[in-house]
């Protein structure tokens, strides 16, 4: 089960969710008009290829303009998406389900990478393994974060118990800061922090998340509801450019890499090692939120006991048609 601190956090980290019955009509906006887009954003690595997108492939996106917003708090994210400021947002996979379950209308359309995420500990403990028994201190991005996830996974495999670790959220921006003071033990994130972490001799990579979670899905991109209806046609575009985008990263890891230092916040020396050595330690390839992907990604959100169990309707939580098409009409 969670543990108390955890509980605590959630009132802190995750705003009061949405009443499945209909709020007002949010105000129209541009970015639903057909003009201006607005796609929501953190400084991750996991969003680069709407990096790619923005910066090379705006001339493809003929029915409207896109306009990333990028914010530092996922509070700031759920808010926006909750009063229509953006049409939608990359963001943590297990967030955005949650997000869906408390009531919000909008889909997970596509994957935004897959991998991607560093285990970081303190350089006093020499394994994962010594983590038993220890009471340490472990953040993550936030608590229905795919990092939190993936820590459980890790502990789970190294036989330490879930109870002997406490886990706070925390801004990966605060997170190499925190370890340096010693105010926590480590952290789980998506890169390029972790490699960062590594470069500045803070810490060490104890896992990267391939090795706990082969191909585990990481980031997603989150779709309004009235976007998908309303706009269908805009969205295509923009899922099929970001399709593109993504095999422009597989195949130019170095352009890419300085195209994306200002979504990253990493050099693009730094980041370019996380996107080739090894090559799968992020993956932006194959963007499909398969059916068993959105499963096995509750599944462990039940069995570490954030959600008390599975919904009914998981093939709600997503619209594939989007991306299905894009992938088609790529390989062509």
């Amino acid at each position: 089960m969670i543990k108390t601190v955890l509980l605590l956090l959630l009132a802190t980290l995750l705003p009061a969710g949405c009443s499945n019955e209909p709020s007002s009509q949010p105000p129209q906006h541009d970015s639903q008009n057909g003009s201006e887009v607005k796609i929501g954003r953190l400084i991750c690595g996991g969003h680069l290829s709407l990096a790619i997108v923005e910066n090379r492939m705006q001339q493809e996106l003929t029915t409207f303009h896109l306009k990333t917003v990028q914010n530092h708090d996922w509070n700031d994210v759920i808010r926006q998406m909750k009063s229509g400021e953006l049409a939608g947002t990359f963001i943590l996979s297990p967030l955005a389900m949650q997000m869906i379950r408390e009531g919000l209308p909008a889909k997970i359309v596509m994957l935004a990478d897959r991998n991607g995420n560093g285990f970081v500990l303190s350089k006093q403990y020499k394994s994962i393994d010594a983590l038993k028994g220890k009471k340490a201190i472990i953040a993550v991005p936030h608590i229905f974060s795919q990092h939190h996830l993936l820590l459980y996974l890790a502990l789970k495999q190294h036989h330490v118990p879930y109870s002997d670790v406490t886990v706070v959220g925390m801004p990966p921006r605060d997170m190499i800061t925190s370890l340096k003071r010693g105010e926590i033990d480590g952290f789980v994130v998506g890169e390029p922090e972790g490699n960062k972490s590594v470069t500045l001799g803070i810490g060490w990579m104890a896992a990267i998340s391939p090795t706990i979670w082969h191909n585990h899905p990481d980031h997603v991109f989150l779709a309004s509801d009235r976007f998908i209806s309303e706009h269908p046609d805009q969205l295509q575009q923009l899922i099929t450019a970001l399709k593109k985008g993504g095999l422009f990263i597989e195949k130019n890891p170095h352009q890419a890499a300085v195209m994306g230092e200002d979504y990253t916040g990493s050099s693009a020396a730094v980041f370019e090692q996380v996107l080739t050595q090894p090559a799968d330690w992020i993956d932006y390839s194959d963007m499909i939120p398969s059916d068993d992907r959105i499963r096995a990604l509750a599944e462990v959100m039940v069995d570490m006991g954030l959600w008390k169990e599975l919904p009914e309707n998981l093939a709600d939580y997503t619209d594939q048609r989007f991306i299905l098409k894009a992938t088609a009409e790529t390989a062509r």
